[in-house]
């Protein structure tokens, strides 16, 4: 019997672990857990925005919550981007089934004493003529759509639909290659739980980590 119980305890956690590696196929992730923001730290190398891993505000409704993306106004711009980011083969098509291709934009965000807040992302054609912000459009940069009339001060997260909203990215062919995680004014901007998806389900959603504490037996309830 207690062959059978580890056996089942086993199982559970090999069920466990299928879900939460199922959860994040079909998207790519920027930023989500430490290892991922300090990997876009170095390669965000433009602007004036003065950059760093945040450990203590963070989204926490996602598989990590424990770090976030911090840009820091410094006057300038107010922003850290890079328009070709090593690696980045982002296909934007409507009905997405390759590895690299995708629809869907997911990110979190918070302002902290400022009035607006946006993330910018530069594609193959019409560069960085794909922008969201919440707030105000501080510097005007255009085009924009505005996700929330008010700053976010408080964690917000948005899913976005590329296609829906970017008649150009609507046309297929076009591949992202940059983002700019812009603060533009007040003290700073946070950013985290950003994703490029295939279906319209956030993939960095808590429901991975509910399905595998759901399945988390202890041995002390399992054994006879």
């Amino acid at each position: 019997m207690r062959f059978l119980n580890i056996s089942l305890l086993l199982f559970l956690m090999l069920v466990a672990v299928w879900v939460q590696a199922a959860d994040i196929k079909g998207a790519f992730v920027v930023i989500d857990d430490e290892a991922s923001i300090k990997d876009v730290l170095q390669k965000i190398t433009s602007g004036s925005g003065k950059k760093e891993l945040e450990k203590k505000d963070v989204y926490k409704d996602d598989n990590d919550g424990k770090a976030a993306l911090r840009i820091n106004v410094e006057g300038g711009d107010g922003q850290n981007f890079n328009p070709n980011m090593p690696d980045w083969e982002l296909e934007i098509e409507k009905n997405p089934v390759g590895k690299n291709q995708f629809r869907y934009v997911t990110f979190a965000w918070k302002d902290i004493g400022g009035d607006g807040i946006q993330l910018q992302l530069h594609a193959s054609i019409n560069t960085w003529g794909h922008r969201y912000h919440a707030g105000a459009n501080v510097k005007n940069w255009n085009p924009s759509i505005q996700v929330n009339k008010k700053s976010p001060a408080k964690w917000e997260v948005h899913t976005r639909d590329l296609i829906e909203d970017w008649k150009d990215l609507a046309k297929g062919g076009q591949i992202i290659t940059g983002i700019a995680f812009t603060a533009w004014d007040g003290k700073a901007g946070l950013f985290d739980h950003v994703a490029f998806h295939q279906t319209p389900e956030d993939p960095l959603a808590p429901q991975a980590v509910d399905a595998k504490a759901k399945l988390t037996v202890k041995w002390a309830e399992i054994k006879y």
